[in-house]
């Protein structure tokens, strides 16, 4: 096979991948969208979280440096003890190799599943959604991604409040970077 055919083929594989991976968040996300009417009107006293988290976002791609990550979450536990996952976050990593390295904005907004193991002593959870993400700069539009990570749910002492470090990746389409890593500590409401 020559040279050309070769990477023709490989173009094609990694075009296909991605249009597979659009299709899976699309799916995933119009599904958990849809559901949230019928958790909304819940039944009486649907245990809900809120949250906000702070920390780093570090991209895996070549030229790449870590930035500052925040995100909002909102827990939705209507079918105990599994529950819905709303969120919304910013980073703004620095991508590429001098003399071209932009640094941009990303915006996402994620749904999914969480599941936290409270019969454990620490509390351990994990969660896994798709989120439709914003990039702007030389990288801009908007890409499908999906996320998972995990974390615990540690007391601190106030009533119904939470300390909760957690580990996500994100895994995005297109151009912006392909896979990142946030590593976030923050204070959540406890699902009562």
């Amino acid at each position: 096979m020559c040279r050309a055919s070769q990477t023709a083929t490989a173009s094609a594989g990694i075009l296909l991948a991605d249009e597979a991976m659009r299709t899976i968040a699309t799916v995933t996300l119009l599904s958990a969208l849809a559901a949230a009417p019928a958790v909304a009107q819940g039944r009486g006293g649907t245990p809900v979280s809120f949250g906000a988290d702070i920390g780093l976002f570090a991209p895996f791609e070549s030229g790449a440096s870590s930035s500052f990550t925040g995100r909002v979450t909102a827990d939705v536990y209507s079918w105990r003890p599994l529950g819905l996952r709303f969120a919304l976050g910013f980073a703004n990593p620095e991508i590429g190799n001098e003399p071209f390295k932009d640094r941009f904005n990303t915006v996402y907004l994620s749904a999914g599943l969480i599941r936290p193991f409270r019969e454990a002593r620490l509390h351990p959870y994990g969660h896994a959604g798709v989120g439709v993400y914003r990039l702007s700069g030389d990288r801009s539009g908007t890409q499908l991604g999906l996320t998972f990570g995990g974390g615990v749910e540690l007391p601190v002492g106030w009533r119904n409040v939470l300390l909760t470090p957690e580990l996500t990746a994100h895994l995005v389409s297109g151009d912006g970077p392909r896979f990142s890593l946030a590593l976030t500590v923050g204070l959540h409401t406890k699902p009562e």
